[in-house]
């Protein structure tokens, strides 16, 4: 009896430190949020699917070179200003507006540069390089795609950039844009997941 009730003490101490060990792992690295908290509106990763790329709108779908208020951006988690970007009529822009679901997204941003003055993230999607260009000044509220899926958006004006990337977008108010982005990511430190700046992004074109 004794050796029983030993065994089982041994055993429940096993338990016992694996599941402390996994909860010490998962403090330090959290991993990628999940899909309620990147869209909480839709099941699925981040509201993005792959039958909305593959069977959505082609670029012949919208009028003109600029797509006007193509998407609204509110900067920040507790961001209430709402940006208008205009997005290009290029298949690398249009791609990405294809991967956008209907419904706000909440869209984290893992890469913060103050100094270069941009923000960024990897996207998903194949995406043409057609429409690459060598940029050497950039612009405040500029977003471009480089060739290895990252999409940056530039918060500040930065002379001698020298970037070779595809443009797909632009803020078309740049008052006060450079402030906001700062104080989103100043307001944005120590998040669980990582995250240095957050965009709530609603597609509003169909």
């Amino acid at each position: 009896m004794k050796k029983i009730i030993t065994w089982s003490m041994i055993v429940l101490l096993i338990i016992s430190m694996v599941a402390l060990a996994g909860c010490s792992s998962q403090t330090e690295n959290p991993g990628t949020p999940p899909a309620d908290v990147i869209n909480p509106d839709r099941e699925g990763e981040a509201g993005i699917t792959d039958e909305n790329s593959q069977n959505g709108n082609s670029t012949s779908a919208y009028e003109g070179d600029v797509l006007e208020n193509a998407v609204s951006v509110r900067i920040g988690r507790d961001g209430e200003k709402e940006w208008a970007v205009n997005m290009y009529n290029n298949d690398a822009a249009v791609t990405m507006l294809d991967y956008l679901s209907d419904s706000e997204l909440l869209f984290p941003t893992y890469t913060y540069e103050e100094e270069q003055g941009f923000v960024a993230q990897d996207v998903r999607g194949e995406y043409t390089r057609e429409d690459e260009t060598t940029i050497t000044d950039v612009k405040a509220g500029e977003l471009y795609l480089f060739s290895g899926g990252q999409l940056r958006f530039y918060f500040k004006d930065m002379a001698g950039a020298d970037i070779t990337a595809t443009p797909v977008g632009y803020y078309a108010d740049t008052k006060g844009l450079t402030e906001a982005v700062q104080e989103a990511y100043e307001s944005n430190k120590g998040d669980t997941w990582g995250v240095e700046v957050y965009f709530q992004i609603k597609k509003n074109i169909k």
